[in-house]
């Protein structure tokens, strides 16, 4: 059975607090009708800092779609380097080991991707087995450790690196004065993470994955995309979308698994935002109190796209759960796609 080991966030070095992101805001587009609602629902966030790779006044200068993409792969691949170096130590995994490497990413586009530029710069074997991840958004973790957990079935015994990219604050578009605009610039933060996946290791043994797509909502998490760039996009029916979503997820965890009985001994999930964790604890029946440390992740972090479900795993095994506790991993992201995967702690 495919096991998780511990897992390892990297933050790059500038950090950001939510009120510089609001002020900074308010300045730039004074003369917006909305102002006040714009600036309120950033504070709505519940972000209170985040991390950077580039200095604050560097992200606002405004920047070419090249010069973003430049950027990308060259901070993308160090970042990404040096998460997954961390966490082959941490499960005691020399690079020629690795059989598949999966690398997800939503904030940058490079041919060859960035997992050919992180096999190179991590000296993996030529032979090894490369899915790239582009365009599963915040679900992205989730997604990842899903396919890790099908490799594991296909190719008993392979060994497989995990590695989460997000320079979020590439996207940054100083001119764009739509509402979701400012929610993105209050919203998303840079970091990446990376994990081991193995059959020999203690850790999180993965048991049980569901994908669910919502019909008609393509444009409900999106980018639009021109000369300069990505420009964010997300409707705010989103969170009825996720609570749409519940009932037929409730479904098949009480069919195919015994996770919610009553309800997750551990939960890793996707932070969305304040609206999605209430939807999510409403529609499963989960205790609020069991989205502290999604809740942390958000807060001093921001929104750190398919890197989330990482870093609430990195920050549950050092409260090391006890081994049986049956584990519910959740994240959403653009489709609307529902990703989850369950599984059981071992020792």
């Amino acid at each position: 059975m495919s096991t998780v080991c511990q897992p390892v966030l990297c933050l790059p070095e500038h950090t950001l607090a939510l009120d510089e992101v609001v002020a900074h805001m308010a300045r730039r587009h004074a003369g917006h009708p909305r102002i006040r609602t714009a600036t309120q629902l950033m504070r709505n966030t519940s972000v209170r800092t985040r991390s950077l790779v580039d200095p604050f006044e560097e992200v606002v200068s405004g920047r070419s779609f090249g010069a973003r993409t430049r950027r990308y792969a060259e901070a993308g691949t160090d970042l990404g380097a040096r998460a997954a170096r961390r966490a082959l130590a941490a499960a005691d995994t020399a690079p020629d080991e690795i059989d598949n490497l999966l690398v997800v990413s939503c904030t940058g586009y490079l041919l060859p991707g960035l997992d050919a530029h992180l096999a190179g710069r991590l000296g993996l074997r030529r032979d090894v087995r490369r899915l790239a991840f582009t365009q599963a958004g915040c679900a992205g973790g989730a997604y990842a450790l899903a396919r890790a957990r099908e490799l594991a079935v296909a190719h008993p015994g392979s060994v497989t690196l995990v590695v989460a990219v997000e320079l979020c604050s590439l996207s940054y578009q100083p001119d764009d004065d739509r509402i979701a605009s400012f929610v993105s610039a209050a919203l998303f933060g840079d970091a990446a993470a990376a994990c081991v996946v193995r059959e020999d290791r203690p850790g999180l043994r993965l048991e049980n994955a569901y994908e669910d797509l919502a019909p008609d909502t393509v444009r409900h998490i999106s980018y639009d995309i021109d000369e300069l760039g990505f420009h964010f996009d997300t409707n705010p029916r989103i969170s009825r979308v996720v609570a749409d979503a519940m009932p037929g997820l409730r479904d098949w965890l009480l069919r195919e698994t015994s996770v919610l009985a009553p309800q997750p001994d551990v939960l890793v999930s996707h932070t969305g935002g304040p609206r999605i964790m209430y939807e999510v604890s409403k529609g499963l029946g989960i205790p609020p109190a069991m989205f502290e440390l999604s809740e942390n992740s958000l807060a001093e972090r921001g929104n750190t796209a398919s890197a989330v479900v990482l870093d609430v795993l990195a920050q549950t095994f050092a409260t090391r759960p006890r081994p049986g506790a049956q584990t519910l991993v959740l994240a959403f992201g653009p489709g609307v796609t529902t990703v989850a995967v369950t599984g059981t702690w071992t020792g």
